[in-house]
């Protein structure tokens, strides 16, 4: 049986061998951390430069959003900023900006906290994207909206959402053509569900270190 993982080659040769494009969120004030969570260090590196590396594996694009641009020059990506400033700060008028600063036709959407993403699971869940408005990793009742693909035809429908003044993500699901990615699905590839671990506090911090020590260890 054909894996989706497989088909996405198939999917890049049929549509004239398209990029594969991702989107970093680089995240808002950290209030609760007292700086950007985006460049704490992970021995030696950056924490979304070690999301971008691991990107950079199989994407050949790669957009980071940010309102603070001069911080992010170091990485090799495109920088872009919100387009819908006159409206509240949110992940989804993240979304909107980098699905608008690219011409690809649907692109893989990170929150720039998640050190321990798994290319397996999303070279999976990219078999599914040219199929699909949005593929969504979903737990139970609870989604992961920012470890999602989503096509450019979601960047109308988000606009619309956020100009009404609703800013949770998952409120235009029900607009679209999703395909929701289910708790099997994920532990074939993650069993521990490890790539949905982010960072809020510095004890998710201390956390995150403690477990990249045992990964050493252990290897």
């Amino acid at each position: 049986m054909e894996l989706a993982s497989e088909r996405v080659d198939d999917a890049m040769e049929d549509r004239g061998k398209i990029k594969r494009g991702a989107v970093i969120l680089a995240g808002g004030d950290s209030k609760r951390l007292g700086r950007p969570k985006g460049l704490l260090d992970f021995n030696g590196q950056t924490l979304i430069g070690l999301v971008a590396g691991k990107l950079f594996e199989f994407f050949q694009e790669i957009t980071v959003v940010t309102d603070r641009p001069d911080l992010y020059e170091f990485l090799p990506a495109r920088i872009t900023g919100d387009l819908l400033t006159e409206n509240q700060k949110s992940s989804l008028r993240g979304i909107h900006a980098g699905l608008s600063a690219s011409n690809l036709p649907y692109q893989f959407v990170a929150a720039c906290d998640l050190p321990f993403l798994n290319l397996e699971l999303i070279k999976y869940m990219s078999g599914f994207a040219p199929d699909f408005d949005a593929v969504v990793p979903r737990i139970g009742s609870y989604h992961q909206p920012l470890h999602a693909f989503y096509k450019r035809s979601c960047i109308d429908i988000i606009e619309r959402q956020v100009r009404s003044g609703h800013y949770k993500v998952t409120d235009f699901y029900d607009h679209i053509k999703i395909k929701f990615i289910t708790l099997p699905e994920v532990q074939r590839f993650d069993p521990e569900q490890q790539a949905f671990i982010n960072i809020n506090t510095w004890n998710d911090y201390e956390q995150a270190l403690e477990i990249i020590a045992g990964e050493r260890e252990s290897s």
